[in-house]
């Protein structure tokens, strides 16, 4: 659990863009993540060029370091260093361990075994689990997701949960984390029906992907680590060797209502005697110190 111990801010607001960004700090995201971002997508997806640089540049530029940019401006010195101290909160648990890594790739092959697409892999299942593994951890995790959830996880769905509870939290953050994957859609040979099965397929999935985001931010107390994995989990359980290789994407919505339902028996057991704490309190919110422990 992260307990913020609120200070006040010290430092007045200092010129215009201060101001904006203590007052609407998601949108001052924004600003950076779409306007650094868009161009750098649109740029490597159209042409094909400098993938990993502009990659690089896309998820530690313009998603992570606008997400520095605006936890210093609107919440004071050390804001940053808080919202990278997040990286670091990773004990809580075998079992959360376990659903982070295991819980896609295992629902991904179920789904492919229900649905009669399930088949040997061609280099044989231990050269599978250490594809998915390298997919996870390097290709994934270090190379973009972590990156990548400092900014969606740990400033805009932290603050909307905190603001609107876990649920609205993830729903309110979907429609602006589909937004920014939309230059992905215009690859080489792309087509306006292409683009609109693209884009509705993000539409549809992301409510679910943010819900089971939100959901471990908050059992984690705020680890970005637990959800940089996690979002890695998914990329990587679709690059597993299935005909089609769409069995992941329903994979994310049954994670979502599992994890949905689960909480739901949680609030019902816990109305007796607790009240059931829904929100994400970071350090990033104001200027407080970190705590977190195993859950």
């Amino acid at each position: 659990m992260i307990t913020p111990q609120a200070l006040p801010l010290t430092d007045p607001p200092r010129g215009r863009v201060t101001a904006f960004a203590r007052r609407r700090p998601i949108v001052a995201f924004l600003v950076g993540a779409y306007g650094l971002g868009w161009p750098l997508l649109t740029l490597t997806t159209v042409t094909g060029w400098g993938r990993t640089p502009l990659g690089l540049a896309f998820t530690y530029g313009a998603l992570l370091g606008s997400a520095l940019v605006v936890s210093r401006l609107a919440d004071g010195p050390g804001a940053a260093r808080r919202l990278l101290a997040r990286f670091l909160i990773w004990r809580f648990g075998v079992a959360r361990w376990a659903l982070i890594v295991l819980a896609l790739p295992a629902l991904t092959l179920g789904i492919a075994a229900a649905s009669g697409t399930l088949h040997t892999p061609t280099a044989g299942w231990l050269a599978a689990a250490g594809g998915y593994l390298f997919q996870l951890f390097v290709v994934g995790a270090l190379s973009v997701n972590l990156a990548e959830e400092g900014g969606w996880s740990g400033l805009v769905q932290t603050r909307l949960t905190d603001r609107h509870g876990r649920f609205r939290g993830a729903m309110l953050t979907a429609p602006l984390f589909v937004a920014v994957h939309v230059p992905l859609q215009f690859s080489p040979g792309w087509t306006w029906a292409g683009v609109g099965v693209g884009v509705a397929t993000l539409a549809v999935l992301a409510p679910f992907f943010r819900y089971v985001l939100g959901e471990t931010l908050v059992a984690t107390g705020g680890s970005l680590l637990a959800v940089g994995v996690l979002h890695a989990a998914l990329n990587a359980s679709g690059t597993i060797d299935l005909p089609g290789g769409w069995q992941s994407l329903p994979a994310v919505v049954v994670l979502a209502l599992v994890l949905g339902a689960a909480h739901r028996i949680r609030v019902r057991r816990s109305r007796r005697a607790l009240p059931d704490v829904t929100t994400v309190q970071p350090a990033v919110l104001a200027p407080a110190s970190i705590q977190d422990s195993a859950s």
